[in-house]
Formats: structure tokens, sequence, C-alpha cells
């Protein structure tokens, strides 16, 4: 009896048993059963990293949130710095959110027309202006029983001389973006008088 492979080369054909395994190895594939435990485990995979994406999102809008407030508090803060010690946003006492109540128009930069669809804007700005004195010394005063003796800047109010104005400019966000509760930031200036020893009669505060 010939080889198989001589066999095959003179015109002969295989035995019946190797040509049917040859067929079933050529037509086998995927039964439902294992498609169906591949996409039931491609699930839960993707079940276990939603949450990572999720998490990451919040993480994002919270940081470009906290940059946009930072940049907004140094914005007034340095506008504040640069006006004069008796301007009128500068008299002691508390301002208001002085921002827009919706976002300008990305294309024109300019605030949408009353009526017309807009975007609330999801930051407030306020500040607060102190008048501070500095101790009348000029030496740290000596410990009182072993106890050291304060020595810090106080408030005054009314006609009292201050030596200069403390700023503080707040920014707070809408709590309502994400559920990520609201986030608040504070940036704090100083601006000297310069004539601390004839201070002018105090304006009303606001």
């Amino acid at each position: 009896m010939l080889p198989l492979h001589l066999s095959l080369a003179l015109g002969g054909r295989p035995p019946a048993g190797r040509s049917l395994a040859r067929r079933r190895r050529a037509e086998r594939g995927l039964t439902l059963v294992e498609l169906l435990i591949a996409v039931a485990l491609l699930g839960f995979i993707l079940l276990g990293i939603a949450p990572l994406f999720i998490a990451s999102v919040k993480s994002n809008y919270s940081a470009n949130e906290y940059t946009s407030a930072n940049t907004l508090a140094r914005d007034k803060l340095e506008e504040l710095e640069n006006l004069g010690v008796n301007s009128p946003a500068l008299y002691q006492g508390t301002y208001g959110n002085d921002l827009p109540a919706v976002l300008p128009d990305p294309g024109t930069g300019k605030l949408p027309l009353a009526g017309t669809p807009a975007v609330p804007n999801p930051f407030q700005r306020s500040w607060t202006v102190t008048n501070m004195q500095l101790p009348q010394t000029t030496s740290v005063p000596p410990p009182v029983a072993g106890v050291p003796t304060p020595f810090y800047p106080t408030p005054v109010t009314g006609n009292s001389l201050y030596d200069y104005k403390q700023v503080d400019v707040t920014v707070v966000t809408d709590p309502a973006h994400l559920g990520l509760g609201q986030r608040r930031t504070m940036v704090t200036g100083f601006i000297q008088n310069p004539n601390p020893q004839n201070t002018p009669v105090a304006t009303p505060t606001p």
C-alpha cells in the first residue's frame, strides 16, 4: 500500500475519516454559549471601568472651574490694587457679586441680548475691604508672665487712622454642577495708605 502523500500525488483520495476531520476543523467557530460568556465578561469589565471614567470627568471639570475661579479672583484683586486708596470701590465694607448673570457669547465675546438663549454664569464674585492698623510701637512688647504679648494688626472702623487696607476677593461656583458641591476660592491683597497719620474722614460703607 502506498503512503498517503504518494497516493494523493497519484490522484488518490484521502481516507474518509481524515477528510471528515479536516472539514470539521475548517468549520470550527464560536458557539452561542461561548459568545454569551464573552459578552458577559466584557460587560463586567466595562462596569468596573465606567466609574473611573466618570470620576475622571468630574475631576477635570472641577479642576477647570477652580482654575477659572482663581483667574476671576486675581483679575479683580489686580483691578482693585490699581485703584487709588480712596476709590469708592475700596471703601470699607463688603461688596456683592459683580459678574453678569449669564456667560458671554463665545463667538462675539458679548453678552446675549435680553430674551435670547443664554448660559447661566456658574460664578459669583464678591470682595471685602477692611481698614487695618499696625501696633503703635516700634518694638515688640515683652512677654507678660511668660506669655508672649500679641503683636499683630487690628481692624479699625469709623474715622480711625489706618495703615493699610486688606482686600479679600472671593469667587464661588454654583453647587448644582455634576453633583460636585460648591467650589470656593479667595485671594487677599494689601493696599498701603500713603498718609496714615492724616487719614481723610471715612466714607459710608457700601
